[in-house]
Formats: structure tokens, C-alpha cells, sequence
């Protein structure tokens, strides 16, 4: 269903359901990708901006932390799952998918970390969470966050507003 109702035009579409702990269902599009994940035997949804986007880079995070929630929100409730999965709002990686503009070391965490505790602090709570960075160099820029109270997608996206 979300395929002819998406302003997205996809390009790939994979079921990757007989894989255990991996990807479940891919779907790959010019702008988005979005992959319902079950790594670790625990459910994720895995969203992929691919073009640029105008803005401020606090209004990027904002619509890119609003746009996973949104569809977080939508798989929660689609009626197709025999159990429809539950996210943890709270527990989130942020990940930047290139190097170029943002190496994975220090700089680009000290960087960027004023922009993202605003607008998590909106969400969690002043204090309310952690930021822990990849430390690996040779991966890409990612921010684990998680909130220290448990959060629902639906919760998150009201104080996202």
C-alpha cells in the first residue's frame, strides 16, 4: 500500500523476509529509501534522505527526525502485520551517509552536536538523553541517542510538533 500511495517514486522494491536479523522490507526511491529492519531480533525502521534538501541544518533534522516518526507511526498501525511492530522512540542513531561533509571524528560531533541537543532536547527533555558517537573512523558519522525514559513514536511526534 505504500507504494502507489507515496509522492515517491520507487525505483527497487525487496522482501528480505526469509532473512533472520536483517532487513525485512526494502524500498528504494530517488529522494527516500526505507528498510523495516530486525537486526538483533529487535525491530527498526531505517530512514534514508538521497538529495539534498534546502534549509537550515536545524530544519534538516527536524524534518528528517519528523519524517521517521511519521512513517514509524504508519507501520505501527498498518493492519497487514499479523503483529505490527513497536519502536523505541527513545532509542535512535542519526547517521550522516557522507564522509565528505561530515568525516566521523570529533570536529564533525562538536559540530553538530549543539544542533541536534536543541532539537532532542524538544523531544527528551533537557538531560533526558545521551549522545554516544561511532568511534570507529572508518564508518560513517553516526550518533546513538537514547532517551533515558521510554518514549513512543506517538509521544515523540506530539513533541515534535
Amino acid at each position: 500500500t505504500w507504494i502507489p500511495e507515496s509522492p515517491e517514486v520507487f525505483v527497487d522494491v525487496a522482501d528480505y523476509t526469509h532473512v533472520e536479523n536483517g532487513p525485512v522490507i526494502f524500498l528504494s526511491g530517488h529522494n527516500t529509501c526505507y528498510t523495516l529492519d530486525k537486526t538483533g531480533g529487535r525491530h527498526g525502521l531505517l530512514y534514508e534522505r538521497r538529495q539534498p534538501v534546502d534549509g537550515t541544518n536545524p530544519e534538516k533534522l527536524k524534518a528528517s527526525l519528523k519524517t521517521l516518526l511519521e512513517h514509524a507511526a504508519r507501520v505501527e498501525g498498518d493492519a497487514t502485520f499479523k503483529t505490527p511492530p513497536k519502536f523505541l522512540a527513545g532509542d535512535l542513531k542519526f547517521i550522516v551517509n557522507n564522509r565528505g561533509i561530515a568525516p566521523n571524528n570529533d570536529g564533525t560531533f562538536a559540530a553538530l552536536k549543539p544542533e541536534l541537543a536543541a532539537l532532542l532536547d524538544g523531544v527528551y527533555g533537557s538531560g533526558q538523553y545521551t549522545l554516544e558517537r561511532e568511534q570507529d573512523p572508518r564508518q560513517r558519522f553516526m550518533v546513538h541517542v537514547k532517551a533515558k525514559a521510554s518514549v513512543t513514536v506517538a509521544e515523540a511526534l506530539a513533541k515534535l510538533g
